[in-house]
């Protein structure tokens, strides 16, 4: 495969359909789009108003799932890129453009047409949170009152569930060595982020590799207490 962008993006939609990204400067005539590394606090808190009609919703529950749709929309590709072996788009801030609708990041463009080393992982972690997702952290908490921790949580279960979507992806295929190299990518990931030290872990004993997360991102607030997968909150007993 010659090693650019959008051969890599091909790669990663190949594994698992939903992982897309464009490449490129943002549409102008779009609305929604941001460059990344001029997001602001009155841009966030807009989203989160834009969650719901004004006054039905909860603002703290919706700035929570903003936090977690952003991190997946911002970093799976690339993590997702990294955690097969392949060189990856950079997720920096600076490189990266997403589309704010409806509560949530439902978009991405990548900047520039540049790759970085394929198992680099220092690099991955300086560019997906040295440089974009813990800025963002302080932007969205000036925006709306969150819990650093709920926020790195949030943002742990949306680096997992991309390793979990390309592990998925392997198994389904029958291919045990994916399997085992995404796994292994992902706890080099995990332990070379500190931000996200005590956020959850993997099962790896369990069938799909779940994710325990230990702090609640408050979705049960507005899904009449049902709880997501792998919820910190204790779950009531019974079928």
């Amino acid at each position: 495969m010659t090693a650019t962008v959008d051969a890599v993006l091909a790669a990663v939609g190949s594994r698992v359909e939903h992982l897309r990204a464009s490449v490129g400067a943002r549409p102008a005539t779009e609305e929604g789009w941001r460059d990344c590394d001029a997001i602001t606090a009155a841009d966030l808190a807009a989203a989160v108003d834009g969650a719901g009609p004004p006054g039905t919703g909860d603002r703290q529950v919706a700035a929570s799932l903003l936090v977690q749709s952003y991190a997946y929309r911002v970093a799976a590709v690339s993590l997702a890129a990294y955690a097969v072996g392949l060189p990856w788009p950079s997720p920096a801030a600076r490189a990266t453009s997403v589309r704010l609708a409806g509560g949530r990041a439902t978009a991405l463009r990548f900047r520039a047409d540049t790759l970085g080393e394929a198992g680099d992982v220092r690099s991955l972690v300086d560019a997906a949170f040295t440089g974009h997702l813990v800025p963002f952290v302080s932007t969205v908490r000036a925006c709306q009152r969150l819990g650093e921790r709920l926020v790195w949580a949030n943002i742990a279960a949306s680096c997992a569930a991309a390793f979990r979507a390309v592990e998925g992806s392997a198994r389904d295929r029958g291919d045990a060595g994916e399997r085992a190299a995404v796994r292994g990518r992902a706890a080099q990931l995990f332990d070379h982020a500190p931000w996200l030290e005590g956020t959850g872990w993997f099962d790896a004993d369990s069938t799909d590799w779940g994710w325990q997360r230990s702090a609640c991102c408050l979705w049960y607030r507005t899904a009449g207490g049902r709880t997501c997968e792998g919820c910190s909150l204790p779950r009531p007993e019974g079928p």
